[in-house]
Formats: structure tokens, C-alpha cells, sequence
């Protein structure tokens, strides 16, 4: 079989036509077969250009975002670096001047030390006394709200709190043991409240840091009702009362 289908095809159209002339065959022929051949001889160079164009777009069109990131990447390599070394600066001075503090702290310290040393031996005992309580602070809270001096408040009805605090203030190695148990008020200090009325109070608790308080709660104190307290010469004293009898009003 030929390989050209289109002059077969011709060829056997003449031959059921009766169309025998060679020459006119021939012409025939050209005119139906030469138009495709330009064709296809036209379309391949054509082709083959279109896609060596296409693959160099595409290749171009790849390789330009990789340069572009590496070019970014160029560019902001020195900015990160420059933020590290600050910041690494920045903490050294940092943890150099805390140990600048720490050691001035230290300094001023040691010389706090050095002046007390020097003063306590020239204090009497009654100084002494009055120094070593001074680590020691007691307050009665009524509601939160400290007991004004007269050792009388007022107080709406319904929950009334009655607490006495005590703060210790550390002693830094400043007093001696025996100093320190002198600064303290003697035995228990809640032992020091001797007498409460109503009886019906719950006791209650508080500790905090180098704090500790103890009281009582009235859940339903009623209107005109007063709670009573009665309370030792040295707590009074430590409170700086005017009077040993607290009395607390409910309005």
C-alpha cells in the first residue's frame, strides 16, 4: 500500500473516470499534493520555534523567583544578625549592671553591719528593750478596718470579723536570740484577749509571709447587739489602746 492515502486516492478516482493522460494526472496530482506538503514542511519549523520559545519562558520564569529569594535572603542575612548582636548586647549590660547593683547591696550591707555593731553596745537595756520590740507589730482589725484608740467602733449588721495580727520584722542577725524573745510579747499573744461576748464566735485564722492573725466571726450580728472584748495590759499596750475593754457597736 502506498504511503501517500491522498494519490491513492486520486489514482483510483482517474482510474474509475476513465482519465488516462499521464500529463493530466500528473498536474492533478501537484495541485492536490503540493499545497499539503508546504503545509507540513511550513508548520514544523513553525512548531519546533513555538516550543523552544515556550520551554525558555517557563525556564526563565522558574529561575527568576529562586535569584529573587536569594537575593532577599542576602539582604536580610545581615539585618538578622545585626539584631542579635544587639540583643546580645543588650543582655550583657544587663546581667552587668545587676551585678553592679547586687554588689553595691552587698557593700552598703556590710557597712549597715559595721555601724550597728558599733551603736547597740552604747544602748541601756531600756533602749535595748524598746529596739528589740520594734520587730514586732500588733494590730486589731475589726471588718478589715484597724480599732481606732478609744478601743470603740461601729460596725453594720450582719458578719462581723474581729481580728489580732502580729507581723514579725526579721532581725537580720542584728539582735541576739535572747534580745529577740524579749522583743516578743510573753506566751501566746492571743492568749493576751482574756474575755469575749457574745461566746457564739467561730474562730478563724489567717497566715501570710512573717504574718499570722487569729480572731473571731460573728456570722449574724444583729442590730443594737454589741460584741465585748477584754484584753491584757501588755497587748493593750502593744496596740496602744487608751482602754482594755474593746466594744464593737452593730448599727
Amino acid at each position: 500500500m502506498s504511503k501517500d492515502p491522498i494519490k491513492d486516492s486520486l489514482q483510483f478516482i482517474f482510474t474509475e473516470n476513465n482519465v488516462y493522460d499521464h500529463r493530466t494526472n500528473q498536474r492533478i496530482l501537484y495541485t492536490m499534493a503540493k499545497p499539503h506538503k508546504r503545509k507540513k514542511f511550513l508548520f514544523m519549523p513553525l512548531a519546533t520555534s513555538f516550543c523552544l520559545l515556550l520551554g525558555l519562558g517557563i525556564w526563565i520564569a522558574t529561575m527568576l523567583p529562586s535569584t529573587n529569594q536569594n537575593a532577599n535572603t542576602d539582604t536580610e542575612q545581615p539585618s538578622i544578625q545585626q539584631q542579635d548582636d544587639l540583643g546580645m548586647g543588650t543582655d550583657a549590660q544587663k546581667i552587668a549592671d545587676l551585678e553592679f547593683q547586687i554588689g553595691a547591696f552587698e557593700d552598703e550591707r556590710a557597712y549597715y553591719h559595721e555601724v550597728i555593731d558599733q551603736l547597740l553596745p552604747n544602748l541601756s537595756d531600756e533602749e535595748m528593750l524598746e529596739f528589740a520590740k520594734s520587730h514586732f507589730s500588733y494590730e486589731f482589725t475589726v471588718n478589715h478596718e484597724p480599732l481606732p484608740a478609744t478601743g470603740q467602733m461601729e460596725v453594720a449588721a450582719g458578719e462581723v470579723t474581729v481580728m489580732l495580727n502580729f507581723k514579725m520584722v526579721p532581725h537580720y542577725n542584728v539582735l541576739s536570740e535572747e534580745w529577740y524573745q524579749k522583743g516578743m510579747i510573753s506566751g501566746d499573744y492571743f492568749a493576751h484577749i482574756e474575755k469575749v461576748e457574745p461566746a457564739n464566735g467561730e474562730m478563724t485564722y489567717a497566715d501570710g509571709a512573717n504574718v499570722t492573725a487569729q480572731g473571731y466571726r460573728f456570722a449574724n450580728a444583729e442590730s443594737g447587739s454589741k460584741i465585748t472584748l477584754t484584753i491584757s495590759e501588755e497587748l493593750k499596750e502593744r496596740l496602744a489602746l487608751k482602754t482594755s475593754e474593746i466594744v464593737i457597736l452593730v448599727k
